[in-house]
C-alpha cells in the first residue's frame, strides 16, 4: 500500500509537438527534472527581486549622497562667500593701517627732521644787533658787541654741557646739540643756566650789560673747531 500511494504521488510533464508534415511527437520531462527546473526558476526570480531591492537602496543612498553634497557645496559655497567679505574687509583695514602707518612714519621722519634742524648752531647768539669781528687765528671765533639790553642766547636746541671760568671772558657755556656739534658762548656776565639743563632755541645765556658787553661764539664739530660762518644765519 505504502509503495502504491507513493507511485501516485510522481508525476510527469507531456509536451506535444508536431513537426512540419503534421506528425505528432510526445516529449516527457520527468517530475525531477520540472522540480530542478522550477527550484532554478524561483532562485533566478528571488534573485531578481533581491536586485532590484539592492538597487533601489543603492539608487536611495546615492541620492542622499547627492542631497548631502549639495548641501554641503551650499554651505561651502556659503562660507566662502563669508570669507571672502571678511577677506575684503580686512583688506581694506590693513590698507588702512598700512597708510596710517606710512602717515606715522612721515610724521615722524618729518619731526626727527625739524628736530635735527632746530638742534643745529645756526641761529644767530644774540637777541639783538651788533657788531661783528671774525678771528680764525687758533681756533675761528666770531667776537661780538653788543648794546645793553641785548640777551645772548642758544643758536639751536641742546644741552648745556658745562658751564666754566673763562681766564679772557670770565665765564664759558658749552651747549651740545647732538650729532657733534657743540655751541661756545664766552661772556663776563653770569650765566643764566646750568650743567644738564635743556634749552630750546633761543633760550637766554647771558644779559649784556655795561661790563659784559663782549660775546666770542665758536662751533665745534666732533670737537673740532670749525668757521662758525659756515653755519650761522645772521638775517638783517
Amino acid at each position: 500500500m505504502e509503495q502504491q500511494s507513493k507511485r501516485r504521488g510522481k508525476f510527469a510533464l507531456l509536451i506535444v509537438t508536431e513537426d512540419e508534415r503534421g506528425a505528432m511527437k510526445q516529449h516527457h520531462i520527468s517530475s525531477a527534472v520540472v522540480e530542478i527546473a522550477a527550484v532554478v526558476l524561483f532562485l533566478i526570480i528571488v534573485s531578481g527581486i533581491c536586485r532590484l531591492i539592492y538597487d533601489a537602496i543603492t539608487l536611495k543612498d546615492a541620492k542622499s549622497q547627492i542631497v548631502d553634497q549639495i548641501i554641503t557645496i551650499n554651505n561651502l559655497t556659503d562660507e566662502n562667500e563669508a570669507l571672502t567679505v571678511e577677506n575684503e574687509s580686512l583688506t581694506s583695514k590693513v590698507t588702512v593701517l598700512s597708510e596710517t602707518v606710512s602717515k606715522k612714519a612721515a610724521n615722524e621722519e618729518a619731526i626727527s627732521q625739524e628736530t635735527v634742524e632746530n638742534a643745529l648752531p645756526k641761529g644767530f647768539p644774540l637777541s639783538g644787533s651788533a657788531t661783528m669781528d671774525v678771528t680764525k687765528e687758533g681756533d675761528p671765533m666770531l667776537i661780538f658787541t653788543a648794546s645793553q639790553g641785548v640777551n645772548v642766547i642758544t643758536t639751536g636746541t641742546g644741552t648745556v654741557l658745562s658751564v666754566d671760568a673763562d681766564s679772557e671772558y670770565g665765564t664759558r657755556i658749552v651747549i651740545d646739540h647732538g650729532n657733534g656739534y657743540c655751541s661756545v658762548y664766552r661772556n663776563n656776565g653770569s650765566s643764566l643756566v646750568k650743567p644738564g639743563e635743556e634749552l630750546g632755541k633761543g633760550y637766554i645765556l647771558f644779559s649784556i650789560g655795561e661790563d659784559n658787553q663782549i660775546l666770542g661764539y665758536q662751533i665745534m664739530k666732533d670737537d673740532q673747531y670749525i668757521d662758525p660762518m659756515q653755519l650761522i644765519e645772521i638775517n638783517g
